[in-house]
C-alpha cells in the first residue's frame, strides 16, 4: 500500500495484464475528440476516429517520447505532437514529419513512416466504460464481464442511460479504495444512515472470476432506497423480483472498476492509481430510461442519488486517509492483516488476486 517498489510491480505486472477501466466512451463522443488519461503510470489517449471507432493509443510520440495529446480536445483532423510537430491521423498513422531532412525537407533516406505510428492498445467498451488491455493478452472482455452479467441477469442493463457523475482524488492507495467498497462489516457504524434506524439486515461476499464484492439486504421504506433518502422516486428496473427492492450490491470487476447495483440505478466507479498513495476516483450513475437520466421530472431524484453517493464518500474518506498512514508502519510494528470469516472474504480474495496476477 505504501512501497514504491510494489507499486512499480503493479505498473509492470498487474495493470498491463488485465482489462483496466480508463474512461468513458462519451468522453470522446464525436469524431475528432481525444482525451488523455493516465492509469498506474501508463499514459494513454482515447481517440474517436473519422469512422466513429474509439481507439486507445499509448500517448507517447515514437520520435522522442512527448505526449501528443496533453488535454481533452475536439474537432481534430490529425493529432500533432507539440514538440516537433510530427502529426498522426486519427487511426494513429504518421502522416507528417516536417523538416526531418533539413529546413523544408520533409523526408530522409531510410525513414520508414509506416513503422512510426502511435502504438495502439487493445481496447473495448462495455456499459459506456472504456477498458484497455495494455499487453494484449487478457481473455476477451466478454469473459471478464460475464460473471457480473450472470449475477445480475434479473436487471435489464440495456435500459440504462448515463445521468451524471463526479470525480475527485483520494489520498490513499487504490487497493484501499477498492477494499472499502467490497465489504459490509463497516456499514452499521460508518454508514448508519442507510439503515433508517432499523439495522435488520444481512450481507455476504460474492466471488466469481473477476467479480469480487458483496451483496446486502437492508429493508427500506417504500419512498427511499439505500442511496436516495429524499423520497423522490426514480423508475425501477422492470420486472425485478420483490426481494431485489432492498438489495445493495457492491462489486469490483478486478482490478479497478466498481459496479454498484440498486433497484433504480447503477453506479460505476473507476479507481485509477496516480501514485502509491493517490487515487483518481470517478463515479458515474446510470438510470433506467432516457427520462430518468435526463428528464426534468427526475432532476431532484438524480441529484439526491449523487448527493447520497457523495455522502458515503465523505464518510469513507477520512478512514482511508488514516489507513494509508498506518499501513506505512504496520509491517514494522508486526501487525498483520486479520479477516473476519463472515464479512471479509471478498477483501481477502481481492488481495490474493493482486498477488496472483503479479506472480503469474
Amino acid at each position: 500500500y505504501t512501497d514504491p517498489d510494489f507499486y512499480r510491480l503493479e505498473q509492470t505486472d498487474l495493470f498491463p495484464r488485465r482489462w483496466v477501466a480508463i474512461g468513458l466512451a462519451n468522453d470522446v463522443a464525436t469524431p475528432g475528440d481525444a482525451k488523455p488519461v493516465t492509469v498506474a503510470g501508463w499514459p494513454l489517449v482515447m481517440v474517436r476516429g473519422r469512422d466513429n471507432a474509439l481507439r486507445v493509443f499509448l500517448n507517447i510520440c515514437p520520435h522522442r517520447g512527448m505526449s501528443p495529446v496533453t488535454e481533452p480536445c475536439s474537432g481534430l483532423a490529425t493529432i500533432r505532437c507539440p514538440w516537433h510537430s510530427w502529426s498522426f491521423d486519427l487511426e494513429g498513422k504518421l502522416v507528417a514529419q516536417p523538416n526531418i531532412g533539413g529546413v523544408g525537407v520533409n523526408k530522409a533516406d531510410g525513414f520508414d513512416r509506416e513503422a512510426l505510428g502511435l502504438r495502439q492498445v487493445r481496447a473495448e467498451v462495455w456499459m459506456n466504460t472504456v477498458f484497455a488491455n495494455i499487453d494484449g493478452k487478457a481473455p476477451p472482455l466478454e469473459e471478464h464481464v460475464a460473471p457480473l452479467l450472470g449475477h445480475f441477469a434479473a436487471y435489464d442493463f440495456s435500459t440504462l442511460r448515463h445521468g451524471g457523475g463526479y470525480e475527485m482524488e483520494v489520498p490513499a492507495n487504490w487497493k484501499l479504495c477498492v477494499e472499502g467498497g467490497i465489504e459490509d462489516y463497516h456499514l452499521p457504524w460508518i454508514h448508519s444512515h442507510i439503515f433508517n434506524g432499523k439495522p435488520n439486515w444481512w450481507g455476504r461476499a460474492v466471488i466469481d472470476g473477476a467479480m469480487i464484492g458483496t451483496e446486502s439486504c437492508i429493508p427500506q421504506p417504500e419512498d427511499s432506497n439505500l442511496i436516495n433518502h429524499r423520497g423522490a422516486r426514480l423508475p425501477l428496473f422492470p420486472n425485478l423480483p420483490a426481494e431485489a427492492r432492498d438489495m445493495g450490491n457492491f462489486m469490483c470487476l478486478f482490478p479497478n472498476l466498481g459496479v454498484s447495483v440498486l433497484n433504480d440505478h447503477i453506479a460505476v466507479t473507476q479507481f485509477q492509481p496516480l501514485a502509491a498513495d493517490r487515487t483518481f476516483y470517478r463515479k458515474d450513475c446510470y438510470f433506467v430510461g432516457d427520462e430518468a437520466a435526463a428528464g426534468a421530472e427526475h432532476a431532484d431524484a438524480r441529484a439526491a442519488v449523487l448527493e447520497g453517493w457523495k455522502t458515503i464518500n465523505a464518510q469513507d474518506g477520512p478512514l482511508v486517509a488514516v489507513l494509508q498512514k498506518n499501513h506505512a508502519v504496520r509491517d514494522e510494528a508486526g501487525i498483520a492483516n486479520r479477516f473476519t470469516p463472515s464479512w471479509e472474504g471478498a477483501v481477502q480474495r481481492f488481495q490474493q488476486m493482486v498477488v496472483e496476477t503479479i506472480a503469474a
